[in-house]
């Protein structure tokens, strides 16, 4: 039984032989296929993505129960939704549009090799829900300096001026818009769910979104991680408070995570 369960966890890489005509990818690509979703297909990745930020590794899938409990509170929404994907990586979150074709999707990703992947990802799985925008979310638009670690922990990258999970390895200028600014100039009609994991910046971005949370709504997961709030200057208090003050309750998503619902749709709020 245990070799058995042991064997789900392996992922299958093969050569890339035209999964999908015309698409510009390699045809000597790499793929490994994953299983993002419990009961769903598998998805198709780059090898490439096994080796940026330790999210895929080995068959294994960094928080894959808090992927699929965001997918179960996707499979609730009747009809079509928006989705916001804020540190996209390559595409944990993003992938499982692939599962709600009348969905749309924002993804955001500063690191350009990274986006590179994801749009790979998300083309050898035929996605075409997902837009694809290589800039990083905060409280104000302009430019900011992203600290990174070896390409192997990208995933830890943070605009906080003092890393404290890392060694820092490059620093990049990298451009940052606020949410209200990009809904204004996309004219994103209604956004109704928003992940955010961007290793402590998730303060900033809800400042920067703050008009557009008030107007539209949306259920939001986000980390919550004392250590990365602490590299980028800010407290869990100040999280909290600033939820209070747009009606949101706060509740465990996982040990780094949270799920902040509006206070007028708590009370239904339910991800089983």
């Amino acid at each position: 039984m245990l070799k058995r369960s042991l064997a789900l966890f392996v992922s299958t890489c093969v050569m890339y032989t035209g999964i999908c005509a015309n698409t510009g990818i390699d045809a000597s690509t790499a793929i490994c296929r994953y299983n993002l979703i419990h009961g769903e297909k598998d998805v198709i990745l780059t090898q490439g993505s096994e080796k940026i930020g330790c999210t895929w590794q080995n068959g294994q899938i960094h928080d894959k129960a808090l992927i699929n409990s965001f997918y179960k509170m996707l499979k609730k929404q009747e009809g079509a939704f928006t989705v916001l994907d804020i540190g996209a990586q390559t595409g944990s979150f993003s992938l499982m549009s692939k599962f709600f074709p009348q969905s749309k999707w924002y993804a955001f990703e500063p690191i350009t090799e990274v986006v590179t992947e994801l749009k790979k990802n998300l083309t050898l799985n035929e996605i075409g829900n997902v837009q694809v925008y290589s800039v990083g979310l905060n409280s104000f638009t302009g430019k900011t300096t992203l600290s990174l670690p070896d390409k192997s922990a990208w995933g830890l990258a943070t605009i906080g001026k003092t890393p404290l999970r890392f060694q820092t390895v490059e620093t990049r200028t990298i451009d940052c818009i606020t949410l209200d600014d990009f809904v204004n100039k996309h004219q994103v009609e209604k956004i109704d769910f928003i992940k955010i994991d961007t290793e402590g910046a998730e303060y900033f971005i809800l400042i920067g979104g703050k008009n557009t949370i008030k107007k539209d709504r949306p259920i939001i997961l986000m980390e919550f991680n004392y250590q990365n709030m602490q590299q980028c200057g800010v407290g869990a208090p100040d999280i909290n408070k600033l939820l209070e003050s747009m009606a949101y309750i706060s509740v465990r998503a996982s040990a780094d995570d949270v799920w902040a619902i509006p206070k007028e749709r708590f009370a239904t709020f339910s991800v089983d």
